[in-house]
């Protein structure tokens, strides 16, 4: 037998493959060309496979084949395959492929598989399924849905209701019970997140014309209202019921009727009068009558002067933040005092931020904090205080009767002001609840005694 030799001109190069192809043939039916892949067929083709059986070829696309031969000689197996992996994929990509089909077909004829292809996947009873492609997009569905609820509660809102009921238990006379804690927490979080569903559920035709809430999820269609409904239901019952079983029934009526209250009352009546920003406010006031309640009873004076405080902080922060909308509100639909009488809105927000000083000394006089808590929470107050003036200083002076009418001028300074106003609110509550917590009455006394029987020395050892 003679010694054949076989140009090698590159290691596993189309060439070889070729001839290991045609001379294996014989022993194979091979109607087809080897794998029907539009990529493949483009930049590699096999002019002499089924040259045998199909005689009749166009001379035209022999000559084509065998340039695109040529063309292909040197491409290495790695970008073989990489054409493979991104072309044959399962069939929802197969719409993809049909236009490289229908630009190929005038060149190359198409040919199917020799042989089964089994794609890999899980194994089952009966045996391997392929992977599925919408399961990726299935969990991130999961997690949009998940994301939707989550800003159905108004999340910022609902920890700053959450933190003013804890404080407030906090500062509350009697002994605090961790599990008790737990509940009051959880059940005020989910009555507050319910009323804030309600509210988005009700509100999606005026929300869609702000852009402040344009982005909120009924709007946005993520979440439909009877959706929104449902949910609210859901938490809104099981924060009763946590507060009920976990706290009291006391605490768990008051967290109903403020999903009421501003779920159905408040939200109707910001579309008829001003007053709704008072209702409102009665809101943010019962979340710190939960929480004393929660440990101790509401007959106590300084339960009420915890409430008042938490009353008063709305005007400051809700006026200001009303004053850089206020066309939003009136255009959407909304009845605040910011458009209908800005003068009266700058006036109530300086009103309440005066009576914050009285709040905190009935706080020190009722036996709740101690007497440094009016000197420091005074600082804090006098700030709030100070801003409000500025504000309706600059606003009585847009809107005196002498004047013809607010300049561009005064009103670009009232908004700076407002603006101020308003981030300084959201600075100063929690400033103060902070302060009444560290200067709760006998909290420091209690605390020197504990470490003088934990660390200190009896006083008979000390010869007295």
């Amino acid at each position: 037998m003679s010694r054949i030799l076989l140009p090698l001109s590159k290691f596993n190069n189309v060439t070889n493959f070729n001839f290991f192809f045609n001379n294996t043939r014989k022993s194979l039916i091979i109607d087809q060309n080897f794998i029907n892949n539009q990529l493949l067929c483009r930049k590699i083709f096999t002019p002499n496979l089924g040259r045998s059986r199909d005689r009749n070829r166009d001379p035209a696309l022999e000559n084509q084949s065998q340039s695109q031969t040529k063309t292909s000689h040197g491409a290495s197996v790695i970008e073989n395959v990489a054409s493979k992996v991104l072309t044959c994929q399962e069939p929802d990509a197969q719409s993809s492929q049909s236009f490289d089909s229908q630009t190929t077909s005038a060149t190359t004829p198409q040919r199917a598989i020799p042989f089964k292809v089994s794609p890999r996947g899980p194994k089952t009873a009966i045996g391997r399924e392929p992977v599925s492609l919408l399961k990726p997009k299935a969990q991130s569905d999961v997690k949009s849905a998940l994301a939707a609820y989550y800003k159905l509660t108004k999340p910022n809102l609902t920890i700053l209701v959450t933190l003013s009921c804890i404080c407030s238990y906090a500062i509350s006379p009697l002994s605090v019970s961790v599990f008790e804690l737990f509940f009051l927490t959880a059940g005020t979080a989910f009555c507050s997140g319910a009323a804030n569903a309600i509210n988005m559920g009700r509100e999606p035709e005026f929300d869609k014309q702000m852009p402040r809430t344009v982005g909120r999820p009924v709007v946005r269609g993520l979440i439909t209202p009877k959706q929104a409904y449902q949910f609210a239901g859901l938490i809104g019952s099981a924060g009763c019921l946590m507060l009920w079983f976990g706290v009291n029934p006391l605490v768990s009526l008051l967290g109903f009727s403020n999903i009421v209250l501003y779920a159905w009352i408040y939200t109707s009546m910001k579309r008829h009068s001003i007053l709704n920003t008072w209702v409102g406010a009665i809101v943010g006031a019962i979340p710190p009558l939960m929480g004393w309640a929660a440990s101790s009873s509401l007959a106590a004076p300084g339960a009420w002067c915890l409430a008042g405080l938490l009353y008063a902080w709305q005007f400051p922060h809700f006026n200001a933040l009303s004053h850089g909308i206020a066309q939003q509100y009136k255009q959407a639909g909304y009845v605040m005092a910011a458009a209908e009488n800005p003068k009266l809105n700058a006036r109530v927000a300086l009103r309440y931020s005066i009576l914050m000083f009285p709040l905190c000394f009935g706080l020190s006089y009722f036996g709740v904090t101690d007497w440094v808590f009016p000197l420091d929470s005074a600082l804090a107050n006098g700030w709030l205080t100070y801003w409000a003036w500025k504000f309706w200083q600059q606003q009585q002076q847009n809107y005196s009767s002498s004047a013809r009418g607010p300049t561009a001028e005064g009103l670009a300074l009232a908004g700076v002001h407002a603006k101020k106003l308003f981030w300084c609110s959201v600075w100063h509550l929690p400033a103060v609840l902070i302060l009444a917590m560290l200067h709760k009455k006998d909290q420091w006394n209690r605390l020197h005694d504990y470490v003088m029987n934990k660390f200190g020395r009896p006083t008979a050892a000390l010869g007295y």
